[in-house]
């Protein structure tokens, strides 16, 4: 198959693009999915770079990737609810490839209408800010939350999240956003950017943030006493 493969940790420069690569195996529960598009993340420059290699090793050569959408090619014989012809989203591993094996726990059905090129960019970031607001940030229903970032992708995830668990959401964006907030459909917004809002925001059961620096280090002091703080 055809794929991009690292053959040691560096630059962009050193991804070659590869057509003898040998195709992936298909076990009992692995879903097949012959690849439509799949998503640049920044934790793949991290693992390519060698920044994150203690927690991310490579075995080279290596494929990056973990987002991917396409077509299903193959079924393992106790995968249930998808067959060949199916399309899928999937968050996986080594998906800058031309077919990509999945378990089939990792895999869902790719509704109609949706273009498969801008769904390869949902899986990590959704599972990110997900993750961000039940583990990280514990949010519980009837909260009160602040997040930060919130029109970026990580942060729309994590308001979509709060919201489904019940929680009462504000967003936190630069001041030029603002108007944005309303698309979110969320209880507020608060300009992270202007220190007098945020001397005068309300304090918040817990802060699930995604910026970091000095503005999280700001934001510290509206959290109520037990209060959480999240980041990514």
């Amino acid at each position: 198959m055809k794929a991009v493969v690292l053959h040691e940790y560096g630059g962009p420069e050193k991804l070659k693009f590869e057509d003898n690569v040998p195709d992936p195996g298909v076990s009992e529960d692995t879903v097949l999915v012959a690849a439509i598009a799949a998503s640049v993340n920044p934790i793949d420059w991290k693992v390519r770079s060698g920044t994150r290699r203690k927690d991310f090793p490579l075995t080279f050569p290596a494929i990056l990737g973990r987002d991917v959408s396409g077509v299903v090619r193959a079924v393992g014989n106790k995968v249930k609810h998808f067959k060949p012809g199916d399309r899928v989203l999937a968050f996986s591993n080594k998906t800058y490839a031309e077919l990509v094996a999945v378990p089939d726990s990792d895999v869902t059905h790719l509704p109609d209408g949706v273009d498969p090129v801008d769904a390869a960019a949902i899986p990590l970031i959704a599972l990110t800010g997900d993750q961000l607001v039940r583990r990280a940030a514990n949010v519980q229903k009837g909260q009160t939350v602040l997040v930060t970032g919130a029109l970026g992708s990580v942060g729309r995830a994590a308001v979509h999240t709060a919201k489904k668990l019940g929680a009462r959401v504000f967003a936190g964006v630069r001041k030029t956003q603002l108007e944005g907030v309303r698309s979110l459909g969320v209880a507020g917004g608060l300009a992270i950017d202007d220190d007098q809002a945020i001397a005068n925001f309300s304090a918040v059961d817990a802060i699930a943030d995604t910026v970091g620096g000095e503005v999280a280090a700001k934001l510290l002091a509206k959290l109520k006493p037990g209060g959480t703080f999240g980041y990514t």
